[in-house]
C-alpha cells in the first residue's frame, strides 16, 4: 500500500489532527497565562486600591461622564464618550465616568 500516502482522506485526517493538537497546546499554554496574569493582578495591593474605589453603575440608571478630564488624565484628552458606565469614589463623591474617561484614569494614576 505504497499508495496510502497520497490519498487525500488521509491527508486530511493527519493534518486535523496536528492542527488540533496545536490548537489544544496554545489553549493549555494561554489559560495557564491568563490564570497567572488573573491572580497577580487580583492579588497586587495596588490594583485592589484602586478596584474598591470603582463602582458600576446599572444600564438603566445612565449618566453623563463628569470626569474633569484635563485634571484626572490630562495625557489622554479628548477620549470621553460622555456616557458614564461606572462610578468612583472621589474626595467622598461618586463621581459617573464613561469607560474611555475610567481606563484614562486608571492608565494616569499607574503612571504616578
Amino acid at each position: 500500500m505504497s499508495g496510502d500516502g497520497n490519498n487525500p482522506v488521509r491527508q486530511f485526517v493527519a493534518a486535523w489532527e496536528a492542527t488540533a493538537a496545536v490548537v489544544a497546546e496554545w489553549a493549555e499554554q494561554t489559560a495557564a497565562v491568563t490564570s497567572e496574569a488573573f491572580r497577580k493582578l487580583t492579588t497586587d495591593p495596588a490594583i485592589r486600591a484602586v478596584l474598591e474605589g470603582w463602582r458600576i453603575s446599572p444600564l438603566w440608571a445612565r449618566q453623563d461622564c463628569e470626569c474633569l478630564c484635563a485634571i484626572s488624565h490630562p495625557d489622554d484628552r479628548g477620549v470621553c464618550d460622555h456616557h458614564a458606565v461606572i462610578t468612583r469614589r472621589i474626595s467622598d463623591q461618586e463621581v459617573p465616568l464613561c469607560a474611555p474617561c475610567a481606563v484614562a484614569q486608571g492608565v494616569a494614576e499607574q503612571n504616578r
